[in-house]
Order: C-alpha cells, then structure tokens, then sequence
C-alpha cells in the first residue's frame, strides 16, 4: 500500500492533523487500533474548549465531525490495525491481527496519545478500582454505572470533571482524596464540589481497598489519622504519560520532560522527529488539553504541506503563525515553557551536528 501521508493514530490529533493535507490534495492513511476513530473522544460527554471556528460541542459530537470532514477526500480510514514494525526499505508494517502488510509514506505523523499512570497501594488490584479514564469509559461509552459509592484519589482537570459525571450519573461520590498539602482548583469546581458536598481531603493517601472479592471499604491516612470509607468505586487520577512505542520502533531520540508528562520524542518546530520525515502530535508531543492536542495535529498537517513544493507558500506561512499564537493562549504556562524548550534545544542540537559533520 503506498500513501501520500501516514498517521498512526484516529484519535483527536491524528484527525485534525489529518484535515489540511487531504483538503490539499494529498493522499491520506490512518491507521488506529480501535474499532471506531475518534480515541478519548468517544468518552466525553463533557463540552470541550477547542480551537477557534469549532462550536461548542462534547467530545462525541468533534469525533464525528472530525470524520465526517474528510469524507469528501482521498482518506483511507484503516480501523483495528496497529503498527508493530518497519521494513529495511523504511515502510511500515501494520496488522489487522490476521495479516501484516506495509505501508509506503512520504510523510508519517504519529499521534498515539497517551495512556493513564495508576496509583498502587494494598488492594488496589481488587474490582471496583479503576483508573479515572476507565470510569469515564464505563459512563459514557458502555452506558453502565461502575459503582454506587466512590471516592476519587488523585486531582486533575479530569479528575473533577468525572466527579462531576460520576455525582450528576447517580454515584454518589463521597469524597476526592489528594497527597498534596494544596490543591489547584478553580472557582466553579470549588462551587460546584460545596454545593455537592464533596470534601477533598489533603495530605492524605489510601493505606488499604478491603473487601472479600472486589471493594467494600477503603482506609485512607489524613493527617496521620485513619478515616474509613464504605465504598465500592475508587477512581484513580495519577496523571497522563505519551504512549512511546511507535518512537521506539523507528528509532527517534527521547528526552524527559516532566511538564510534557515524562518521556517523550525531540522535535523541531514543525514536529518533526530526529527521524526525517516523521512528525509527532498530540498527547504523544507533550501531555497538555483538548484545545492544543487538536492544534498540534493542525500543526504537524500543515508543516507537512510546508515541506512539500507546489502549495500555496502564503497560506501556509499566514496559518502557522494563527496556530502557534492560538497555541501559545491555549497552552498552561509550564506546559508551554516546557514545549518551547524541548524545540529550541532540539534545533541547537541538530544545528550543531550539521555544523561539524
């Protein structure tokens, strides 16, 4: 199979970087392992704060209309399939899980996201605990309830916003549990955690999950004093991290960068890796939010386009600038500090092995 541009990855990122390179003319392959496009979208019932010239909507209705934009283009859309490998001759070999074949590109951007970081403590293996991510799938992907009453250890925009689901769904939450001393929370959060009567309980952690088959009752230590709960749910928010392996495979150079979310590969300002002709964006370039994931994948899109001859120059120039000032607002300042850094010494870098080769 050859493609004009490769994207590993349907998710947000993938679909959005996706959109200037089909529009232009390009011939288009994404590749995704799940059975629908679309990735955390597909979850959040939430409205998002996105881009400009998107309208308010929740996650589930930008996944479909996402998709739905590049239906009029050269797009091949390849569902439960994952890389797992390259060719000496530089093509990517994907499966279906029954056969493998390769992918010929001229350009490849992989935006593999990122995957949840869990919280260990004693029991934390019995049914009834599961990642923040996981509860938000049970809700309001598979449309069940994951419990009855819950707690919610760990604090994150993610965190608060599943509180919220979990409390409006008919879980009752009884409280959100942080090991932090102080906890970064805005106005309405605030407003809307009093109104619920949901407590945080700071500089506390869980010390035990008991129960005979799945949990029953959950110990945590608050001041170095034991406080029980009698719950079923526990909801673990312990943070983000970019999903590396297709990086590892092709070779790309890492570097750790907590503000980013840990480990994650070097690029240049137009998200291009130390593999020439393989971008990155999304989650899998820096841990950040919906807004900037969805302008990433815009950026690395049209770079592509900036890479190649007979594309409007102008139009090219005059929308990268837009996207990096949006991203600039969009981004929390560490997060964007840290992105700059990571390019500027990603260039230097490059710059310096040109120089003296």
């Amino acid at each position: 199979m050859e493609t004009d541009l490769l994207i590993i990855g349907g998710g947000p990122a993938g679909l959005s970087a996706a959109y200037e390179p089909a529009r232009h003319g390009l011939k288009v392959t994404i590749v995704d392992e799940s059975l629908r496009l679309g990735g955390q979208l597909n979850q959040q019932s939430q409205v998002l704060d996105l881009p400009s010239g998107f309208a308010k909507q929740t996650g589930m209705k930008l996944s479909q209309f996402l998709q739905d934009r590049l239906l009029n283009y050269d797009v091949d859309l390849l569902t439960k399939c994952t890389m797992i490998g390259t060719y000496k001759d530089g093509r990517i070999g994907v499966t279906d899980g029954n056969t493998t074949f390769p992918i010929q590109s001229q350009k490849t951007i992989i935006t593999t996201g990122a995957a949840e970081d869990s919280i260990s403590f004693p029991g934390w293996t019995l049914p009834g605990v599961m990642t923040i991510g996981a509860a938000q799938i049970l809700l309001n992907r598979e449309k069940v309830l994951p419990g009855k009453k819950a707690i919610v250890l760990g604090t994150n925009n993610l965190a608060f916003e599943i509180t919220k689901q979990l409390n409006e769904s008919g879980v009752e939450v009884i409280a959100i549990i942080e090991q932090e001393s102080t906890v970064d929370v805005d106005a309405d959060n605030i407003a809307y955690l009093k109104q619920a009567n949901i407590p945080i309980y700071v500089n506390s952690s869980i010390t035990r999950a008991r129960g005979p088959g799945e949990v029953e009752m959950v110990l945590i230590n608050n001041n170095g004093t034991e406080v029980a709960f009698d719950v079923d749910l526990v909801c673990i928010a312990g943070g983000l991290f970019p999903i590396l392996e297709p990086f590892q495979v092709l070779g790309c150079e890492l570097i750790y960068l907590s503000e980013l979310g840990g480990w994650l590969p070097k690029y240049d300002t137009n998200f291009e890796t130390s593999i020439p002709n393989t971008y990155v964006a999304g989650n899998a370039a820096g841990i950040t939010a919906m807004k900037a994931i969805m302008l990433t994948g815009d950026l690395a899109g049209i770079s592509i386009l900036d890479s190649l001859e007979n594309y409007n120059s102008d139009y090219v120039k005059k929308r990268k600038e837009s996207l990096w000032t949006e991203l600039a607002k969009a981004e929390q300042p560490e997060v964007w500090s840290a992105r700059l850094s990571l390019i500027k010494e990603f260039e230097l870098e490059r710059k310096y092995v040109t120089s003296n080769r």
